[in-house]
């Protein structure tokens, strides 16, 4: 028993009935992006936003109170609170900014690679 050739088929459907050398190959459209590095690392941005963000409130909220605080050991508290929300602050807003820089790259990698295929 002889297995049947598989049948290739163009944009117009089956191939029915024609030989493999009248088959048209079906146009070249550009490879998928690759985009799951990319979501992964927009992923990454919004989370470091979103932690920036966390940190603002809670260092707003803090300040408020510390505003009215009376009583000096809580004041004393929240002064070190401060002081560590805003180094936190700091140190994940240079990662963030690198991190931006590295996705901004891969966007224009990404687009720049996309534009080309569509230029074939």
């Amino acid at each position: 028993m002889t297995t049947p050739e598989p049948r290739a088929s163009g944009p117009a459907g089956s191939t029915l009935g024609r030989s493999a050398s009248s088959v048209q190959d079906p146009p070249a459209f550009p490879p998928p992006v690759e985009t799951s590095i990319l979501a992964r690392t927009l992923a990454e941005v919004k989370g470091q936003a979103q932690f920036l963000l966390y940190l603002a409130d809670q260092i707003e909220e803090s300040l408020q109170q510390l505003d009215a605080e009376t009583d000096p050991g809580h004041a004393a508290f929240l002064c070190k609170l401060l002081a560590m929300y805003s180094s936190q602050l700091e140190t994940k807003h240079h990662g963030l900014g690198e991190k931006i820089a590295e996705t901004c790259q891969e966007v224009y990698l990404t687009v720049r690679e996309f534009d080309a295929n569509l230029d074939r």
